[in-house]
């Protein structure tokens, strides 16, 4: 990765195109805050609680540590926030050339997104493997990816964690092990990260994408960010840290909550 927003978007796509095992998990705003132990949620979907949750952050941020160079990391783009952007990039171990944006399905990239990935998508040989809300049904997920399976999330991601935690690995452990590059779709919030992790460590031979809010117009019928409806944020091109900037700025702007998505 370049850390150029168009340029890792098109090698993002020539790694899908290779059929080669990767992940690329995104780590935006919420899990940003969560790292940072700040209350912080998604109406009506879930809430990180400081002091209550820990065990939640504990996991988001072990998810970080992949040694891996076929484990890609997105981050909060400098202009979005210079000190969460600081902060993700300070707790991963990833060089570099394995860090990118996490807003890179999205923004000026969407369009793009929609126009040649979803198809590869949809034209995929091999498996897919759903992960994510459990209000979208089986059938829908079948016409519009061709999906192979389902693991269907329920209720508050942070909850969820806490209540099922054994269970969900068990479960990610059995589609994992009996998968052999197939491509793992991840659509769970911050919980989302925390399971590709998972995932990679059962079996790091399959593709799993964190694939967050990019699909929601396909897959509810209507737009659920501002970049699915808003020409303006369309046209966003995230930006990276620039060379040589202090620290100091990372304390002084404070994070725009619309214009990547969580």
């Amino acid at each position: 990765m370049t850390q150029d927003f168009r340029k890792d978007f098109d090698e993002l796509l020539d790694l899908f195109d290779s059929g080669k095992p990767f992940a690329f998990v995104r780590y935006n705003d919420g899990e940003a805050s969560i790292l940072a132990n700040q209350p912080i949620g998604c109406r009506h979907e879930w809430q990180y609680r400081p002091g209550k949750d820990l065990h939640f952050r504990s996991s988001l941020r072990e998810s970080l540590r992949v040694q891996d160079d076929r484990y890609f990391y997105g981050l909060p783009s400098w202009d979005m926030s210079p000190w969460m952007h600081d902060l993700v990039r300070g707790l991963t171990v990833a060089e570099l050339g394995r860090l990118t944006f996490a807003a890179l399905f999205a923004n000026g990239n969407h369009d793009r997104f929609l126009e040649e990935f979803v198809p590869r998508l949809r034209r995929r040989d091999r498996p897919i493997l759903f992960v994510g809300n459990a209000r979208l049904s089986r059938q829908r997920l079948e016409e519009a990816l061709g999906i192979s399976d389902f693991l269907p999330l329920s209720g508050d991601c942070v909850r969820l964690w806490k209540r099922r935690e054994r269970e969900l690995l068990d479960l990610l452990d059995l589609k994992a092990s009996l998968s052999r590059g197939a491509l793992f779709l991840v659509a769970g919030g911050p919980l989302g990260k925390i399971l590709i992790h998972a995932l990679w460590k059962v079996s790091a031979e399959n593709v799993y994408l964190d694939i967050g809010s990019a699909l929601d117009p396909l897959l509810f019928g209507k737009p659920t960010r501002a970049y699915h409806r808003d020409p303006a944020n369309r046209a966003v091109i995230p930006c990276w840290k620039p060379e040589g900037e202090s620290a100091e700025a990372s304390k002084t702007t404070e994070p725009h909550p619309e214009k990547q998505p969580s």
